[in-house]
């Protein structure tokens, strides 16, 4: 079996995501800059020529895509990314069940979390923690991973990863429920980064060549654009492509890292999961939350503001199995995400959920 050792001299800063321009103009000229750069370093890493040839494929379908749908030409872009997206489906780092998801690492169960701002002291009961239901879809907004109109349930791996998903509220505005999901949810993986090297084998030709792919989709989905005043975002078309194409193609998410963090290596514990609320006649709510548990939310100060003796509830958390050094902050700054109050806090939420086992898959609709 050939090995690809030229894996482990493939990094560099350029392409630790999130990435930052200044204007809506800027996105399509950097990325096509990032894709040469990205076809470059693969050369000088003496990258097999099959890897060589698809990140070229992937780099120029993508600019295409993009060129297409700047000319009115949106169904034809669809296509060239919709392909794009077939061309990952044969492997399990790209394609698997939220359970084999290599998105989630570690080995024990998978919390998720909903959170919801309010200036008024409340609890949020189950059911509105859920998606907006579908009579409200005219308040549906434009975001990364979802078109206004077509509703997403909107999920982080931790409290923390809501917070910085909010825009960072303050204390007494932020609301969180814990959330677990029943493991059939089909999920398409662009949680990749240069550095997941760990998992990957060399002489997995196959992955490797399916991680290139990826990385190409991750890189274009991953701008942030700083001009304020604009109703059109260039960085959303290709992931809303992304995702009507993965939706088309039977499967029920996608697992992303959040564009809010400094670097992508802060981010194991701000990993996001966009779950499609597939519309339903007669009904206010998509499928997919039949196949979830959900509590009452719990407000953040409120939390704080209890006796360390109420909170001293201890819950395994799936970061504690995590393989990777979970820190958050910046290159500069950084901690460890176990000494947060976000951890003791996702810990509580989901200690104080006595009823979890026994409460029915859909809890939030009965």
């Amino acid at each position: 079996m050939y090995k690809l050792t030229w894996i482990f001299s493939f990094s560099d800063k350029d392409l630790f995501a999130p990435y930052t321009v200044d204007s809506d103009n800027d996105y399509y000229r950097n990325l096509r800059k990032r894709y040469t750069h990205f076809n470059q370093l693969l050369k000088n890493a003496n990258a097999d020529s099959i890897s060589c040839r698809i990140a070229k494929k992937y780099t120029d379908q993508v600019c295409k895509a993009l060129r297409e749908y700047y000319v009115g030409h949106v169904s034809t872009s669809h296509l060239i990314i919709e392909n794009l997206v077939k061309g990952c489906m044969g492997n399990s780092l790209a394609a698997s069940t939220l359970f084999s998801s290599s998105a989630f690492p570690g080995t024990d169960e998978i919390q998720f979390f909903r959170a919801r701002s309010s200036e008024l002291a409340r609890t949020f009961k189950p059911k509105e923690m859920l998606h907006p239901p579908f009579s409200k879809r005219a308040k549906s907004n434009n975001y990364r991973f979802s078109i206004p109109g077509v509703s997403c349930l909107y999920l982080a791996n931790s409290s923390y990863g809501c917070w910085i998903e909010m825009g960072r509220p303050s204390e007494h505005d932020f609301n969180v429920s814990p959330v677990i999901l029943d493991g059939s949810q089909k999920i398409f993986n662009l949680a990749v980064m240069t550095r997941d090297l760990g998992a990957l084998n060399e002489g997995d030709e196959e992955a490797i060549h399916c991680w290139v792919k990826l990385l190409i989709l991750m890189i274009a989905t991953s701008y942030n654009v700083e001009e304020v005043t604009r109703t059109f975002r260039s960085e959303y078309i290709i992931s809303q492509a992304i995702m009507l194409a993965v939706k088309k193609l039977g499967y029920d998410g996608i697992a992303y890292f959040s564009k809010r963090v400094d670097d992508e290596v802060f981010s194991q514990v701000a990993i996001n999961l966009a779950l499609f609320a597939e519309y339903r006649k007669n009904s206010e709510y998509g499928n997919i939350c039949n196949s979830i548990k959900i509590d009452e939310s719990m407000n953040f100060q409120m939390f704080k503001q209890l006796f360390p003796s109420l909170t001293y509830e201890n819950y395994k958390l799936r970061v504690d199995s995590s393989p990777y050094i979970v820190n958050i902050g910046n290159y500069k700054y950084q901690y460890s995400y176990r000494e947060t109050e976000f951890y003791r806090f996702d810990k509580h939420l989901f200690a104080r959920w006595k009823d979890k086992n026994s409460l029915p898959w859909g809890n939030a609709l009965c």
